[in-house]
């Protein structure tokens, strides 16, 4: 039987006392917090986590040093042997540690954060050996339950965060299409009121795990609540957490076994606990919730990962513990926004689901390929963001342009600049109407040449969904709608004026082959169907009038240009649409490591973080021959991440047209 023992916190009049039991009968003295490691310092430490949770930045060394030091104190003396003798005992399972926090105060402390002493990163909550959960009482029994296919999920995000449900089957289809997900109709829309949520939750497919995308509080009278649809006032609307464990609570008796709170704080706790305490007490084998509010990507992140170590089809046993503590060592690479997520556990083993015997089926369906290599020919099997960058053509065009007219002006500027650094010598001397004057002059001539062969071969490859071109013509939504005309493509322009001015919109209805520009930018898109396209750079836009817009062409628009006033944060509009590119694989075509535009773009895009893993860069021919181990080693890339890379053959071309679908026999 797997190892576990129960740590008992409680805060009185003497101080924090700490008691367990073990799994063996274990009962070791209970001891009590030194009073300068009481409940002050516990608090004092709650909240320098909490920000650098917030602020998405890593813990500080004196912050770590506290985290030593009250790993020591609770673990400490008879206690600390038990611990040991029970990892001793338990061989290769990890020993389960159960919290059980007597006092709503305790509740909020990051224990997760803990880091045992002679260590900077031996975090209780990403320990391996240890599996760390927070224990709830419940009369009901707890066993391990028997799931012969695929793990169901049900998604509901009612209100107005029917788009986050995009992101998360997007993080999920690799698990989907590899059979190990069943991805059910969602209960999701503007119109899911309490009454509409449990109907389809009586009427629907009992789920295994039920994911929960919105947002959560705590009321006035410290209940916990969770978000549903406006009501007919356009009011609030909001549900205790303790109707929806009562209306859960049937389907807990059958298959349900996990609770994922993907809202804000829905771990923190009110008045009567937490919402993730109170379904597990409902009913639910394990609840994950988060501590504090992450940011969207870094949620999906999280939701990713555990989905993807719970439901494997390699493993006999669906273990949540193991999955949470696998997924806040992939965040913790990223930021302290490791220990945000909570895990709340009912029983005393963290294995909710029995795969022994299980059988799985592929969804997907593969790809044939001829030449193309593994990491690319990867990538493209499943959906994937499009960063498309430069083409010399466009840039050497201008360049003579710009030399030809600065010498006849008198300007000894020489061809050895940067394209970036010359345009910006001449928007300081000439003027920037000249210097867009200038621009129209070298690219109008060519909008209407035929799109780049390798732009044309990976547009009949992306999938629904954000890609992103840096080009000034409209080469990728001319070739992605060319290739997809059964889906509507949306070209967006950010506005020069950064969050004041409003962007360009143009469209290409489905069925329809003229380009038309929209009054205002569409309140939701279906990413499941459309493909919408960023047009950083500005340039001209597709149509048989292009549209031309301010581009982004000297150093001073590149440091400042689409980001404007608001630094390295998106404009609102733009922030649900980076949600999905994210958290999915990007192929980057034509973009160098060793300029600095391309640096600072990717860093934006992914908010200081790592890229997505699995990511792919193609790299140009005549790229400098050091760029490959530059970016397998994530020198200047976002969070230092590693990212793969291939040099773009003369052959390419020619494998992507014959990249086709084959059926999984």
């Amino acid at each position: 039987m797997p190892m576990w023992i129960e740590i008992e916190v409680d805060s009185g009049g003497q101080g924090v006392r700490v008691g367990a039991r073990g799994s063996r009968g274990e009962r070791p003295p209970a001891h009590t917090l030194s009073s300068e490691l009481g409940i002050e310092a516990l608090q004092s430490f709650a909240s320098k986590v909490g920000r650098a949770v917030r602020g998405g930045r890593a813990l500080d060394p004196a912050v770590v040093k506290e985290a030593q030091a009250l790993y020591g104190e609770l673990l400490k003396d008879d206690l600390r042997d038990v611990l040991v003798r029970l990892r001793e005992a338990s061989k290769d399972s990890p020993l389960l540690v159960r919290l059980f926090l007597r006092d709503r105060v305790l509740l909020g402390i990051p224990w997760e954060a803990l880091c045992r002493p002679g260590t900077t990163e031996g975090f209780l909550g990403t320990d391996a050996k240890v599996l760390l959960a927070r224990g709830v009482t419940s009369p009901d029994p707890w066993e391990p339950r028997d799931v012969l296919g695929a793990v169901r999920v049900l998604a509901i995000a009612p209100g107005s965060d029917e788009r986050s449900l995009v992101v998360l089957k997007e993080a999920l289809s690799p698990s989907i299409e590899a059979g190990e997900v069943e991805w059910l109709d969602p209960i999701a829309g503007p119109d899911i009121s309490a009454q509409i949520l449990f109907d389809r939750l009586r009427r629907g497919k009992t789920p295994h795990v039920l994911h929960w995308l919105g947002h959560g509080g705590v009321d006035l009278s410290g209940k916990p609540v969770l978000r549903v649809a406006d009501d007919e006032d356009g009011e609030e609307a909001w549900i205790t957490a303790e109707a929806l464990g009562r209306e859960l609570s049937a389907s807990f008796c059958e298959e349900l076994r996990l609770v994922i709170l993907e809202a804000c704080e829905g771990a923190k706790a009110g008045a009567f606990g937490s919402a993730a305490e109170i379904l597990s007490s409902a009913g639910a084998d394990a609840v994950v919730a988060h501590l504090w509010p992450v940011k969207a990507d870094v949620a999906r992140l999280c939701s990713s990962e555990i989905y993807r170590s719970l439901t494997s089809a390699e493993r006999g046993l669906g273990d949540i513990g193991a999955s949470v503590a696998a997924a806040r060592r992939t965040l913790l690479v990223q930021s302290a926004e490791a220990f945000s997520p909570i895990l709340f556990l009912r029983g005393t083993g963290s294995a909710i689901f029995d795969f022994a015997e299980r059988r799985v089926s592929q969804q997907r369906a593969r790809r044939s390929s001829r030449g193309l290599s593994p990491a690319l020919q990867s990538l493209l099997e499943r959906p994937f963001t499009m960063v498309l960058g430069d083409f010399e053509e466009d840039r050497a065009a201008l360049k003579a342009e710009l030399l030809s007219f600065m010498e006849a002006g008198g300007d000894t500027a020489t061809a050895a600049l940067s394209l970036s650094a010359l345009t910006q010598r001449c928007a300081l001397r000439f003027g920037q109407e000249s210097l867009h004057v200038l621009f129209q002059q070298a690219l109008m001539a060519s909008l209407e040449e035929p799109v780049p062969p390798l732009a044309r071969a990976l547009a009949r490859l992306v999938a629904p969904g954000v890609h992103i071109t840096l080009l000034w013509r409209p080469h990728m939504e001319r070739a992605i709608a060319e290739a997809h005309p059964q889906r509507n493509v949306f070209a967006i322009q950010p506005s020069q004026l950064g969050a004041s001015g409003k962007p360009l919109v143009v469209k290409r209805a489905a069925g329809a082959t003229a380009w038309k520009i929209e009054p205002v930018l569409p309140r939701r898109f279906d990413l499941d169907s459309d493909v919408v396209i960023l047009r950083l750079y500005g340039g001209y836009s597709a149509g048989a009038r292009p549209i031309f817009s301010h581009p982004v062409l000297t150093e001073d628009d590149h440091i400042h240009g689409f980001l404007g006033a608001l630094g390295l944060d998106p404009p609102v509009w733009m922030e649900e649409l980076l949600s999905r590119p994210r958290v999915q694989s990007g192929l980057f075509v034509g973009l160098s490591a060793l300029d600095f535009r391309h640096r600072m773009l990717l860093r934006w895009l992914y908010d200081q973080r790592q890229a997505p893993s699995d990511s792919l860069a193609i790299l140009t021919p005549d790229a400098d021959a050091s760029e490959p181990e530059i970016w397998e080693a994530g020198c200047g890339l976002p969070g230092g991440g590693r990212i793969a890379s291939v040099v773009e053959d003369p052959e390419l071309v020619t494998q992507l047209e014959a990249f086709t679908l084959a059926e999984v026999p």
